[in-house]
Protein backbone atom coordinates (compact mmCIF):
# COMPACT_ATOMS: atom_id res chain seq x y z
CA UNK A 1 0.00 0.00 0.00
CA UNK A 2 3.03 2.64 0.78
CA UNK A 3 5.37 3.59 -1.55
CA UNK A 4 9.15 4.70 -0.54
CA UNK A 5 9.04 7.84 1.30
CA UNK A 6 5.00 7.48 2.64
CA UNK A 7 3.36 7.72 5.29
CA UNK A 8 -0.19 7.28 6.58
CA UNK A 9 -1.68 9.96 8.59
CA UNK A 10 -4.86 9.90 10.72
CA UNK A 11 -8.17 11.88 10.11
CA UNK A 12 -9.59 11.53 13.52
CA UNK A 13 -13.00 12.72 13.10
CA UNK A 14 -13.69 10.47 10.12
CA UNK A 15 -11.92 7.39 11.74
CA UNK A 16 -9.80 7.19 8.35
CA UNK A 17 -6.42 7.45 7.31
CA UNK A 18 -4.57 9.18 4.21
CA UNK A 19 -1.46 8.25 1.83
CA UNK A 20 1.09 11.20 2.66
CA UNK A 21 4.73 12.30 1.28
CA UNK A 22 7.17 13.97 2.17
CA UNK A 23 8.49 14.55 -1.86
CA UNK A 24 4.85 16.10 -2.12
CA UNK A 25 2.61 18.51 -0.64
CA UNK A 26 0.83 17.27 2.17
CA UNK A 27 -2.48 18.96 3.30
CA UNK A 28 -2.38 21.41 6.20
CA UNK A 29 -5.20 22.83 8.08
CA UNK A 30 -6.83 25.31 5.14
CA UNK A 31 -8.10 21.77 3.78
CA UNK A 32 -9.48 20.62 7.21
CA UNK A 33 -11.25 24.05 7.41
CA UNK A 34 -12.06 23.87 4.15
CA UNK A 35 -14.33 20.60 4.56
CA UNK A 36 -15.48 21.55 7.94
CA UNK A 37 -17.14 24.77 6.41
CA UNK A 38 -18.80 22.91 2.95
CA UNK A 39 -22.12 22.50 3.64
CA UNK A 40 -24.02 19.71 2.33
CA UNK A 41 -27.79 19.19 1.71
CA UNK A 42 -30.70 15.88 0.99
CA UNK A 43 -31.02 17.88 -2.63
CA UNK A 44 -27.09 18.16 -3.58
CA UNK A 45 -26.52 15.73 -6.34
CA UNK A 46 -23.34 16.67 -8.08
CA UNK A 47 -20.22 16.85 -5.84
CA UNK A 48 -16.86 17.94 -6.97
CA UNK A 49 -13.62 19.06 -5.47
CA UNK A 50 -11.28 20.90 -7.72
CA UNK A 51 -6.87 20.99 -7.16
CA UNK A 52 -7.63 18.09 -4.90
CA UNK A 53 -4.32 16.66 -4.07
CA UNK A 54 -4.10 13.87 -2.17
CA UNK A 55 -8.08 13.45 -1.99
CA UNK A 56 -7.87 14.77 1.48
CA UNK A 57 -11.52 16.93 0.98
CA UNK A 58 -13.56 14.11 -0.57
CA UNK A 59 -12.44 11.73 2.01
CA UNK A 60 -13.51 14.48 4.61
CA UNK A 61 -16.91 15.02 2.98
CA UNK A 62 -17.66 11.55 2.12
CA UNK A 63 -17.71 10.80 6.09
CA UNK A 64 -20.97 13.36 5.78
CA UNK A 65 -23.13 11.87 3.00
CA UNK A 66 -23.93 8.91 0.73
CA UNK A 67 -23.65 10.95 -2.41
CA UNK A 68 -21.11 10.50 -5.11
CA UNK A 69 -18.00 12.77 -5.14
CA UNK A 70 -15.74 13.54 -8.35
CA UNK A 71 -12.02 15.27 -7.66
CA UNK A 72 -9.53 16.37 -10.41
CA UNK A 73 -5.59 16.43 -9.68
CA UNK A 74 -3.04 17.50 -12.15
CA UNK A 75 0.01 15.50 -10.59
CA UNK A 76 -0.21 12.33 -11.58
CA UNK A 77 1.63 11.26 -7.76
CA UNK A 78 -1.02 12.74 -6.01
CA UNK A 79 -3.97 10.97 -7.97
CA UNK A 80 -2.19 7.67 -7.36
CA UNK A 81 -2.16 8.58 -3.63
CA UNK A 82 -5.41 9.37 -3.38
CA UNK A 83 -6.55 6.27 -5.11
CA UNK A 84 -4.82 4.44 -3.26
CA UNK A 85 -5.95 6.23 -0.12
CA UNK A 86 -10.10 5.49 -1.28
CA UNK A 87 -9.33 2.36 -1.30
CA UNK A 88 -8.15 2.06 1.85
CA UNK A 89 -10.56 3.13 3.39
CA UNK A 90 -13.31 1.43 1.41
CA UNK A 91 -14.59 4.76 -0.31
CA UNK A 92 -14.20 3.12 -4.22
CA UNK A 93 -17.82 2.85 -4.78
CA UNK A 94 -18.40 6.54 -3.98
CA UNK A 95 -15.20 8.47 -4.69
CA UNK A 96 -13.75 8.84 -7.97
CA UNK A 97 -10.32 10.69 -8.83
CA UNK A 98 -10.14 11.95 -11.83
CA UNK A 99 -6.14 12.98 -13.38
CA UNK A 100 -6.19 15.83 -15.82
CA UNK A 101 -6.20 19.31 -16.23
CA UNK A 102 -9.00 21.86 -15.41
CA UNK A 103 -7.68 23.81 -17.74
CA UNK A 104 -9.85 21.63 -19.98
CA UNK A 105 -12.60 21.01 -17.74
CA UNK A 106 -14.92 21.22 -20.82
CA UNK A 107 -13.76 18.08 -22.11
CA UNK A 108 -14.00 16.26 -18.88
CA UNK A 109 -17.30 16.76 -17.57
CA UNK A 110 -20.85 18.65 -18.76
CA UNK A 111 -21.97 21.99 -18.43
CA UNK A 112 -23.46 22.95 -15.28
CA UNK A 113 -23.08 19.49 -13.55
CA UNK A 114 -22.50 20.13 -10.36
CA UNK A 115 -24.72 21.68 -7.19
CA UNK A 116 -21.86 21.87 -4.73
CA UNK A 117 -17.98 22.49 -5.65
CA UNK A 118 -14.90 22.72 -3.69
CA UNK A 119 -11.44 24.12 -4.09
CA UNK A 120 -8.39 24.80 -2.13
CA UNK A 121 -6.38 26.75 -4.81
CA UNK A 122 -3.15 27.95 -5.70
CA UNK A 123 -3.08 30.87 -3.17
CA UNK A 124 0.24 32.87 -4.27
CA UNK A 125 0.67 35.09 -7.38
CA UNK A 126 3.72 34.61 -9.53
CA UNK A 127 5.23 37.88 -8.11
CA UNK A 128 4.38 37.14 -4.46
CA UNK A 129 7.45 37.00 -2.12
CA UNK A 130 6.40 33.87 -0.46
CA UNK A 131 6.93 32.10 -3.78
CA UNK A 132 9.25 29.04 -3.47
CA UNK A 133 9.52 27.15 -6.34
CA UNK A 134 9.89 23.66 -6.34
CA UNK A 135 9.20 20.53 -8.54
CA UNK A 136 5.06 20.44 -6.59
CA UNK A 137 4.83 24.02 -6.40
CA UNK A 138 1.70 24.57 -8.55
CA UNK A 139 -0.27 23.11 -5.53
CA UNK A 140 0.50 26.81 -3.62
CA UNK A 141 1.29 28.73 -6.39
CA UNK A 142 -0.26 30.08 -9.89
CA UNK A 143 2.21 28.71 -12.04
CA UNK A 144 -0.04 26.39 -14.20
CA UNK A 145 -3.63 28.44 -13.38
CA UNK A 146 -4.10 31.95 -11.91
CA UNK A 147 -7.97 32.54 -9.58
CA UNK A 148 -9.77 33.67 -12.81
CA UNK A 149 -8.59 30.30 -14.64
CA UNK A 150 -9.68 28.54 -11.40
CA UNK A 151 -13.16 30.35 -11.23
CA UNK A 152 -13.89 30.15 -15.18
CA UNK A 153 -13.75 25.95 -14.35
CA UNK A 154 -16.10 26.39 -11.77
CA UNK A 155 -18.61 29.11 -13.19
CA UNK A 156 -18.62 26.24 -16.45
CA UNK A 157 -19.34 22.85 -13.82
CA UNK A 158 -21.88 24.58 -11.46
CA UNK A 159 -25.63 24.26 -11.50
CA UNK A 160 -28.01 27.26 -11.77
CA UNK A 161 -28.09 28.25 -7.85
CA UNK A 162 -25.19 25.93 -7.07
CA UNK A 163 -22.39 26.57 -4.24
CA UNK A 164 -18.72 26.91 -4.64
CA UNK A 165 -16.60 26.62 -1.15
CA UNK A 166 -13.19 27.99 -1.22
CA UNK A 167 -10.79 28.63 1.43
CA UNK A 168 -7.72 31.26 -0.14
CA UNK A 169 -5.43 33.53 1.43
CA UNK A 170 -7.20 36.44 3.37
CA UNK A 171 -4.55 39.06 1.91
CA UNK A 172 -6.66 38.20 -1.80
CA UNK A 173 -9.88 38.09 -0.04
CA UNK A 174 -10.96 41.27 -2.06
CA UNK A 175 -9.72 40.08 -5.28
CA UNK A 176 -11.45 36.33 -4.60
CA UNK A 177 -14.61 38.27 -4.41
CA UNK A 178 -14.44 40.56 -7.51
CA UNK A 179 -13.35 37.62 -9.66
CA UNK A 180 -16.48 35.73 -8.35
CA UNK A 181 -18.89 38.62 -8.83
CA UNK A 182 -17.67 38.76 -12.44
CA UNK A 183 -18.21 35.29 -12.83
CA UNK A 184 -21.62 35.79 -11.72
CA UNK A 185 -21.28 34.33 -8.00
CA UNK A 186 -22.77 36.40 -5.05
CA UNK A 187 -20.67 35.10 -1.70
CA UNK A 188 -23.73 34.00 0.98
CA UNK A 189 -21.21 33.52 4.18
CA UNK A 190 -17.84 34.41 4.73
CA UNK A 191 -15.20 33.72 7.82
CA UNK A 192 -11.92 34.77 8.31
CA UNK A 193 -9.45 32.57 10.29
CA UNK A 194 -6.76 33.60 12.36
CA UNK A 195 -3.68 32.18 14.07
CA UNK A 196 -4.84 32.98 17.60
CA UNK A 197 -6.72 36.17 19.17
CA UNK A 198 -3.40 37.86 19.28
CA UNK A 199 -2.61 37.90 15.82
CA UNK A 200 -3.20 41.03 13.85
CA UNK A 201 -4.56 39.87 10.93
CA UNK A 202 -6.54 37.00 9.19
CA UNK A 203 -4.18 34.07 7.54
CA UNK A 204 -7.14 32.33 5.62
CA UNK A 205 -10.74 33.34 4.32
CA UNK A 206 -13.58 30.77 3.74
CA UNK A 207 -16.26 31.56 1.54
CA UNK A 208 -19.21 29.83 0.13
CA UNK A 209 -20.58 31.63 -2.92
CA UNK A 210 -23.73 31.11 -5.21
CA UNK A 211 -24.71 31.01 -8.80
CA UNK A 212 -27.11 32.91 -9.64
CA UNK A 213 -28.06 34.27 -6.47
CA UNK A 214 -29.19 37.72 -4.95
CA UNK A 215 -28.80 36.33 -1.43
CA UNK A 216 -27.20 38.58 1.46
CA UNK A 217 -23.80 37.56 2.74
CA UNK A 218 -23.09 36.35 6.49
CA UNK A 219 -20.15 37.36 7.76
CA UNK A 220 -19.47 35.10 10.47
CA UNK A 221 -17.50 35.31 13.60
CA UNK A 222 -13.53 34.71 13.43
CA UNK A 223 -12.03 31.34 13.83
CA UNK A 224 -9.09 30.83 16.27
CA UNK A 225 -6.96 27.89 15.50
CA UNK A 226 -4.87 28.38 18.89
CA UNK A 227 -6.04 29.37 22.17
CA UNK A 228 -3.67 31.89 23.98
CA UNK A 229 -1.46 29.17 25.76
CA UNK A 230 -0.71 27.58 22.28
CA UNK A 231 -2.88 24.65 22.35
CA UNK A 232 -5.50 23.73 19.42
CA UNK A 233 -8.78 26.27 20.25
CA UNK A 234 -12.25 24.42 21.10
CA UNK A 235 -13.35 25.48 18.01
CA UNK A 236 -10.30 23.35 16.02
CA UNK A 237 -10.44 20.92 18.26
CA UNK A 238 -13.67 20.19 17.05
CA UNK A 239 -12.57 20.04 13.27
CA UNK A 240 -9.87 17.84 14.02
CA UNK A 241 -11.73 15.37 16.41
CA UNK A 242 -15.45 15.72 17.23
Amino acid sequence: MLKDGERLDELFRESMQIIQSREVFSFSVDALLLANFTRIVKRDQGIIDLCSGNGVIPLLLSHRTAKPIEAVELQEQLVNMAERSIGLNEKADQITMHHGDIKQIREMFDHSSFDVITVNPPYFTNNQPLKHLGPHSIARHEVHIDLKGVIGAVRFLVKNKGRLYMVHRAERSMEVISELSNAGFRIRRLQYVYNDRSSGTAMFVLMEAIFHSQAYVDVLPPFYIYDTDGEYSSEMLEVYYD
